[in-house]
């Protein structure tokens, strides 16, 4: 009854027609009831054919059933005419199915079956559509051949599932299986859990076709077994050799149930005390007879614990892809400890190294095992991850529930956690504005490896937000002794910049004052809010360490003061109560053992951040659907009720707000009360209170059905609100519940499934449709750590647009006399809700409009208004002009509004929208059409909404079509319509992408699986994206390949340019059928990204692969797509229909990189993710490259500014910087950009300047404004070694890079070439000299040539500031620099420059200058 999928479909011939094949069978189960079966052992047989019979839908035009049992002789139990419904069938099998005994002659058996089922007519019932099927049970090796007789069957047609337990012969099973659907099963009791896997068993073998010679058979792994397991045993037994006994039990058991194939499960053996053995590696534990052959060799030992060191060793020798470990193709890794005594060495170090590798690590102490030793190794959250037994015996009944973490971990590895992910990012979304202050622990305490896990901590937080001036804005204090203003809040202005700037951070060092550190980055965010005021939030996030040397009270209470929301997060020796002081909040407050536990936490920090402005506005009718039946208990139905009580208190409920009722059910459904019943929370909690427990049985499948009606206003739900069903169940559901679950889901509900462990998780996917919209929990006590997440989802639930991104849209507004005051509000209203779903701004949405009575009058262009609040202001200002309705004259006015002149980006390819609003009918009507369509002709979309007495055929006449007009009969009416217009103008606007350049390439499967229908919807989907980016021969390349079997490329990258001629050549692509062999196809669209098939990946540009498909490959995907990725190429999978989540992880390498959608016309829902994802591909830089800029000039005086006289810094010295701030094209860093930072160091200001080193912004000369100089500059000895001192970080893994500004030599060459060649030889990898004029002799500039070094074949180039190729010759050099560094390459040629281009186009006339001044007089005439 519990669990998993666990023995899984070994091979299935995935050679589906392009027809999907069968639907239903005739089923024919043959059950071993044999002496070797035992009357003991029955039971569980009688169950598993009850559980399978409910889980089918048996009817005369579906699924039919036959029985029989056999031991010596067979048993007709009863036909496949015999029962019409499955309640006859459950009827007989409760009373007349009993034990036979006797001997095991399965052949016999067969040929039996063969004439009593399958010789005779089928009630006229195709074989084709009704293939039949034989599912045979079988507890050891027949006394009779079985080969001759399974052979006749199938020769008849007949499909054959052999399913072994006990001591069956593996030979029989094969010779009776049709292909590889064969299995074996320990024990007779481990049909419990394969039951859950029957019905898919079922499905598969009816839609199975025999496939043709040359196609290869692939493991297939259904569910979600695909994962590295490594057991690591303490093997020293000081008691009993029953204990021992009991821990091999134990790992019989788990591993029988695993779906051990190389493909699929590998599980590896590693046994230690004073030493650790690795008994097998991953890559041998790939057989599960194999394995469980080791496990019964295993021995203890005698000898201490060391624990410590047998992490480190499975870390160094087993999760390794020598080794077997398949980490680089996305799969995931898991360690098991079972241990029972404390270790006799340190745990923590080699835990966190081992974890930071991506293992996932699951505890299990037994006995003396120590608690503390335990948090310290496991997984965060500990409490998920460890499990205490007081004995070993304990481990049988323990067995069950480590299968359902197991396998709970690799379903959120694979589905659930990016996709959540993902939905929080869309969520935060409604943090439109906000100022966030990260404060960072830099003290000595952290280690380098913990303060980079800082880092990427706090990157990975503020990547969540849309980072933008008028948007979420992010500065960084880092703190130790003293305080460091990283970066002011604002400096960065986009996500890009801001995510180089924090890994940026070098750390400081010193004791812990976080009281001081509050009370400085409190004095910035007072700036902050005087820049912005009250109307947005601020945020403050800790990040510390340590225990702070002085008190934390005082400063957090004035934060507090000043409404700042602060968020408290503690690692290793942070204060708790400090946090708590800090945070003033304990929902704030987070604590993690180690730093590279901070991952885990930071969606609950996002999502404590965003939830406020997310759920400001939630109006959602929800239904709970409670679970009743026996299985519960009294004690746990009072914490499901608490569970829902804590839910409501977290809504706001009310009849314009949130709406709940509750039904209970077990084999009976009775309602608490609809949704209409109560106003307030507490009604609610005192009706929860009420509920009563029923008990009996489980029919969820009946509960779904009834439950159903309380959507309806009948029962108080409400049109045009979201609606959610919130299932809480413990059991198995004894009906079917895929079907009423699916007829809900179609009706728009949104199903959460939340269940315990009792519960069937695969119903509940079934259930709610996705695996991460299923909450599986342990026990009843964790329901409160998902209430957060479920109420985030209720507030912001999936849409396929969540903001208005890139867009010209133009409101053409009624203003006639038969509109009053009050209706004209809620026009505009209806508008303001428009605006307030767009990113307002001048590269996002630009908003402009008209309104008209008998003549039009323009309220604002397109590029009038720079914000949202502007045109809210602008809009909420306007009043009525009453008059007749011209709308007509209306349109036709508004066409010079899209006007490049007007603002309008039309040629730039910005969508162009017009929603024209009006309440009547046009005194015009008869120009509408013409005046319409032109504007339809131009490219603009026209949505027309009319109220009242609008006239629905002048709409349709505006919009074009019946789905581009929208009409209501009054103006609340509005309200209702509202989610209808804003996702059509949502759907039209392009995402913001500030990508410069990619080439991009589409791999489309064409095989017989996809219906023709289907592959235009494909091809439709394509061309839509392509629609969303900016395509031409400089910017995004597009390429096309088509697969199946065979692989034929359609057109290489760059062959196409401009959005309609690709759109063109993706329209004519013609499917080419056949089987699905992805592989193959990765293999050879490789060559797609070379630089001869127009591919720039030479030239760093990031290279993106595309794939879409619908089903299993039929070959070997991981290792080709690994050599892909490996080459630096990101690959995104979007998986149609039913398809194999962990397969298209090994294609991407990372669950981020998948989406899934149920069925072609789903693909528009994940259009906007795949263009973002475009958009934001390359990976994360790991080529660093310092630069410290310095000066030489020696005309300069004591008290003079040290950018005076010196015009060449404002005209060049910021370009400079700039284009070598972004380096591309570095060999082993395809796709990503080589970070880049630069520190300046004046070595002759008046106050001593300090070098900080800051990624390149616009203000980044802003810290040399105010230097001062004390005297001259001079080249010398002492100039070149303050330079190299400027360097903080000498690490032989970053680039060092001298830039010397220079008038000139001002020592001897000899001791300056001294100098540099003994910095070169201490690790500085180039000085690179830039000559200035005003040298006081030639020599000295031609000198400077002497002492560069690091440039390459350029040695003999004396670069000179105004040259005309100065910055790319710069950047040219800073490659090579990384080339050496990053790459280990010491010689990179690279052609000559290209010739000049030819000019561009004369700019456009500036503005009249100012009048200039009065002239002197004139002289006297003569």
């Amino acid at each position: 009854m519990l669990l998993i999928l666990l023995l899984m479909i070994t091979c299935l011939h995935d050679s589906v027609n392009q027809d999907s094949g069968p639907e239903y069978a005739d089923v024919v189960f043959l059950v071993d009831s044999s002496d070797h079966m035992g009357a003991k052992s029955f039971p569980f047989v009688k169950a598993f054919i009850h559980r399978v019979i409910n889980s089918l839908p048996i009817e005369a035009n579906k699924y039919r059933l036959a029985l029989a049992q056999y031991s010596d002789e067979l048993l007709d139990e009863f036909q496949l005419s015999t029962f019409k419904g499955k309640n006859p069938m459950l009827t007989h099998l409760k009373k007349n199915f009993e034990f036979l005994g006797g001997s095991l002659r399965i052949g016999n058996a067969l040929q039996e079956a063969h004439r009593t089922y399958f010789s005779a007519p089928t009630n006229g019932r195709d074989k084709k559509l009704f293939p039949p099927i034989l599912v045979v049970l079988a507890s050891a090796e027949s006394e009779d051949d079985v080969e001759e007789a399974a052979r006749a069957l199938r020769n008849d047609g007949v499909r054959i599932v052999s399913v072994g337990l006990q001591g069956a012969s593996e030979e029989n099973l094969k010779a009776m299986a049709t292909s590889q659907f064969h299995f074996h099963l320990r024990t007779a009791r481990d049909l419990s859990t394969f039951s859950q896997n029957m019905t898919q068993i079922i499905r598969d073998v009816t839609q199975y076709k025999e496939g043709v010679a040359d196609d290869v058979l692939v493991e297939v792994c259904q569910g979600h077994s695909v994962a590295d397991v490594v057991f690591l045993l303490d093997v020293s037994i000081n008691g009993s050799l029953d204990d021992f006994d009991y821990l091999k039990d134990f790992l019989e058991e788990s591993v029988s149930a695993l779906d051990i194939k190389e493909h699929c499960m590998r599980v590896a053996l590693v046994a230690y005390s004073n030493e650790t053995t690795v008994i097998n590696s991953l890559s041998a534990g790939v057989n599960k007879s194999e394995v469980l052959q080791h496990i019964q060799n295993l021995s203890p030992q005698t000898g201490k614990a060391y624990t410590g060191a047998a992490i480190r060793k499975i870390k160094k020798e087993v999760f390794r892809a020598q080794k077997g470990s398949r980490k680089n193709q996305g799969v995931p890794q898991i360690a098991v400890l079972v241990t029972h005594r404390p270790s006799e060495d340190n745990v923590t170090k080699a835990a966190v190294n081992l974890r930071r590798e991506g293992v996932t690590i699951f505890t299990m102490g037994i006995e003396g095992a120590s608690d503390a030793q335990l948090e310290k190794i496991a997984s965060h959250p500990a409490e998920q991850y460890i499990s205490k037994l007081k004995t070993f015996s304990d481990l049988a009944a323990h067995n069950q529930t480590f299968l359902k973490k197991l396998r709970n971990q690799i379903t959120h590895t694979v589905s659930v956690f990016s996709e959540r992910t993902e939905n929080l990012k869309s969520g935060c979304v409604d943090t439109e504005e906000a100022d966030i202050y990260l404060l960072i622990d830099g003290s000595g305490s952290t280690q380098a490896t913990d303060f980079q896990e800082m880092k990427t901590f706090l990157s990975g937080i503020v990547g969540m937000f849309n980072i933008a001036p008028h948007k979420v804005r992010v500065g960084a204090v880092q703190y130790a002794d003293t305080c460091d203003l990283e970066f002011v809040i604002g400096k960065y202005s986009n996500k890009h910049d801001l995510e180089k700037a924090i890994e940026n951070i070098r750390q400081i060092g010193g004791n812990t004052n976080t009281g001081a550190a509050l009370n400085f980055t409190l004095q910035q965010l007072q700036k902050s809010k005087q820049q912005r005021g009250n109307r947005v939030p601020y945020h403050l996030i800790v990040l510390t360490s340590g225990v702070s040397k002085d008190s934390v009270l005082e400063p957090a209470n004035r934060l507090r003061e000043a409404l700042i929301n602060v968020y408290a997060i503690g690692v290793r020796e942070a204060n708790e109560t400090q946090l708590r002081e800090i945070a003033g909040e304990d929902r704030r407050v987070y604590y993690v053992h180690d730093f590279d536990s901070l991952k885990d936490i930071r969606n609950q920090v996002v999502q404590e951040i965003c939830a406020k402005e997310a759920c400001k506005e939630m109006k959602a009718d929800i239904m709970f659907l409670v679970d009743s039946s026996g299985s519960i208990g009294p004690e746990n139905f009072s914490k499901m009720k608490t569970f829902m009580k804590n839910l409501v208190s977290k809504s706001q409920i009310g009849a314009d707000w949130v709406q709940i009722g509750v039904v209970q059910f077990s084999d009976i459904n009775k309602e608490e009360f609809p949704l209409n019943r109560f106003t307030s929370q507490s009604e609610i909690s005192h009706a929860i209170d009420r509920m009563t427990h029923i008990g009996q049985t489980t029919l969820t499948g009946s509960a779904l059905t009834f439950v159903s009606q309380y959507f309806h206003p009948a029962k108080g739900a409400r049109s045009n609100i979201r609606k959610f069903l919130i299932l809480i169940t413990d059991g198995e559901a004894h009906d079917i519940v895929k079907e009423p679950a699916v007829a809900l889901r179609q009706e728009g509900i949104i199903i959460y499934s939340v269940g315990v462990f009792g519960s069937n998780v695969t119903q509940l996917e079934e259930i709610s449709g996705r695996p991460e919209m299923v909450f599986y929990v342990e026990n009843f006590d964790i329901l409160q750590h998902i209430e957060n997440d479920l109420v985030f989802g209720i507030c912001s639930p999936r849409e396929e647009c969540k903001r208005i991104e890139v867009l010209d849209v133009v409101f053409v507004i009624d203003s006639s006399g038969s509109i009053d005051h009050d209706e004209y509000n809620i026009m505009k209203d209806f508008m303001i809700g428009l605006v307030k779903k767009a990113d307002v701004g001048k590269n996002q949405v630009r908003f402009g409009a008209l309104k008209y009575a008998d003549d039009p009058e323009v309220l604002f262009y397109l590029g009038d208004l720079g914000t949202k609040w502007e045109v809210i202001s602008r809009l909420q200002g306007d009043q009525p002009m009453g008059g007749s309705t011209y709308t007509a004259e209306a349109l036709g006015f508004s066409d010079h509004m899209f006007t490049e002149v007007r603002g309008s980006r039309l040629q730039k390819g910005v969508p162009q929208v017009l929603i024209v609003i009006t309440d009547g009918e046009s005194h015009d009507a008869d120009k509408l059409n013409t005046t319409a369509r032109a504007l339809r002709d131009k490219g603009i979309l026209v949505l027309a909404v009319g109220i009242a007495g609008a006239n629905q055929v002048e709409l349709l006449a505006m919009a074009g079509s019946s789905d581009k007009y929208f009409f209501v009969e009054t103006f609340g009416g509005l309200k209702g319509i509202f989610s209808d217009v804003s996702a059509s103008v949502c759907n039209s606007s392009k995402v913001d992408c500030g990508l410069e350049k990619v080439d991009l390439v589409f791999l489309m499967d064409g095989s017989n699986s996809i219906h023709p229908d289907d592959f235009k919807k494909m091809k439709e989907f394509l061309a839509s994206v392509v629609q969303d980016l900016d395509v031409s021969h400089n910017r995004v390349r597009i390429g096309a390949a088509q697969f199946s079997d065979a692989y034929r490329p359609e057109f290489p990258l760059g062959r196409f340019t401009g959005e309609k001629e690709i759109s063109l050549q993706i329209e004519n692509i013609n499917q080419i059928f056949g089987y699905t062999h992805i592989g193959a196809a990765l293999r050879q669209v490789g060559y797609y990204f070379h630089s001869d098939m127009g591919s720039r990946i030479n030239a760093g540009t990031p290279q993106v692969l595309l794939l879409l498909t619908d089903g299993r490959s039929q070959d070997e995907v991981a290792q080709a797509a690994e050599d892909l990725r490996h080459r630096g190429i990101d690959i995104y999978s979007v998986g149609i229909g039913d398809v194999d989540d962990q397969e298209l992880i090994q294609i991407t390498g990372t669950a981020d990189k998948k989406m899934t959608v149920e069925n072609f016309d789903e693909l528009k829902k994940v259009k906007k993710r795949i263009v973002r994802h475009v958009c934001t591909s390359g990976g994360e830089s790991n080529c660093f490259v310092d630069i410290v800029v310095g000066f030489d000039i020696s005309t300069q005086q004591k008290g003079q500014s040290l950018l005076e006289d010196q015009s060449w810094m404002g005209t060049y010295l910021q370009d400079i910087l700039h284009a070598v701030s972004s380096l591309n094209g570095v060999s082993c860093e395809v796709g990503t950009e080589t970070q880049v930072s630069i520190a300046f160091q004046v070595t002759n200001a008046m106050k001593k300047y300090s070098p900080k080193f800051e990624i390149y912004s616009e203000n980044i000369l802003n810290s040399l404004k105010d230097v001062t100089v004390k005297e001259p500059s001079l080249l010398n000895a002492n100039l070149l070694s303050s330079l190299w001192d400027a360097f903080q970080n000498k690490s032989a893994a970053r680039g060092k890079v001298v830039l010397l500004f220079s008038d000139g030599l001002d020592d001897d060459v000899e001791k300056l070439e001294q100098k540099s060649d003994e910095l070169r030889k201490q690790g500085l990898n180039a000085l690179i000299t830039v000559a200035l004029d005003g040298a006081a002799h030639s020599s000295d500039l031609d000198n400077l040539l002497s002492i560069e070094f690091g440039k390459g074949f350029e040695y003999r180039t004396q670069l000179i500031i105004g040259m005309r190729d100065l910055r790319s010759r710069l950047s040219k050099q800073l490659v090579n620099v990384a080339e050496r560094t990053c790459c280990c390459l010491f010689c990179k040629c690279s052609g000559g420059d290209g010739t000049i281009g030819v000019p561009g186009p004369s700019g456009k006339k500036g503005l009249p200058g100012f009048k200039g001044s009065e002239g002197y007089l004139g002289d006297e005439g003569i």
